[in-house]
């Protein structure tokens, strides 16, 4: 039964990282921070809901274009909101986000209104049975789909030419402005990135929780998790949303459900506390 209940965490997590890996890709890139990170999930879930739901096109083909909108979404709020405000203060671009993130949560509750609705999932929903534990379809599915990203995106930062030069930006922008990378592109391309994974979580976690105006809120858990694992440390992103989805799926196995979640954010302050740049931060050093 544990663990039955560590892999549904497991799944949890999955999606915490993704969220975790969308924040922390933009802050490597920018070093700003994008509070509408799930407002951005949520509007390509409305989005795909409306294609299948509404215009009567087929399930697959609705997903295909949420990912696709969510592209377009996070290219958009690159041009109109961030681009303009690059050179203001960091501050500046998290309200001018979290400003974007109330639009669109209330746009989003004027066209389709604050009801929940059923989100079909692009998994089976049978369980399975590996060794002594039993799984449900959509659990695997959401394991496999964030590995696979996962290792997509390793390969592409690790081995492209145009994941090389998206490092190169990361650490250093006038560096990559001498050698002849266009930074303004980088951006762009980072916020596409970052929008399609937000797509992507959408697609794995409505059809869980179902979808709602309310869905981006899980944004929050998105910013425990890259802290947890090291603020713009990538590898932490995807370990510090495992590790959140595990320990508020074990809690209640262990305590009552009302501590759910509770003990993973104490767990949280508790490692800042021992740790404060996470479990695989780094300190930032700056010569003065």
């Amino acid at each position: 039964m544990l663990l039955q209940v560590i892999v549904s965490g497991i799944a949890t997590g999955c999606i915490y990282s993704l969220m975790a890996l969308g924040l922390t890709l933009i802050y490597k890139s920018t070093g700003h921070v994008n509070f509408a990170q799930g407002e951005m999930s949520m509007l390509s879930g409305f989005v795909a809901f409306t294609m299948f739901h509404i215009l009567g096109f087929s399930v697959t083909f609705s997903l295909f274009i949420c990912l696709l909108s969510s592209i377009v979404i996070g290219l958009v709020m690159e041009r109109l909101l961030v681009r303009p405000a690059i050179r203001a203060p960091h501050f500046n671009v998290f309200i001018i986000t979290l400003g974007a993130s109330i639009v669109m949560q209330s746009g989003a509750g004027l066209i389709w209104t604050h009801d929940q609705f059923l989100f079909p999932s692009a998994f089976p929903s049978e369980t399975f049975s590996l060794g002594f534990v039993r799984v449900n379809g959509i659990s695997l599915g959401i394991i496999a789909t964030t590995g696979v990203l996962m290792l997509v995106l390793y390969f592409f930062f690790k081995y492209s030419k145009t994941g090389t030069a998206m490092r190169a930006v990361s650490e250093s922008q006038n560096a990559a402005l001498l050698m002849g990378i266009s930074v303004k592109r980088s951006f762009a391309l980072t916020w596409a990135i970052s929008g399609f994974i937000s797509g992507v979580g959408a697609v794995l976690i409505a059809p869980v929780i179902f979808l709602s105006t309310r869905m981006g809120l899980v944004v929050i858990n998105g910013f425990a998790a890259a802290i947890l694992g090291g603020w713009g440390s990538i590898p932490g992103a995807v370990l510090g949303g495992i590790m959140l989805g595990i320990l508020e799926n074990v809690a209640p196995y262990y305590f009552p459900s009302q501590i759910r979640n509770i003990i993973p954010f104490a767990v949280l302050v508790g490692v800042l506390i021992i740790k404060p740049t996470g479990i695989m931060g780094e300190e930032e050093k700056r010569r003065v």
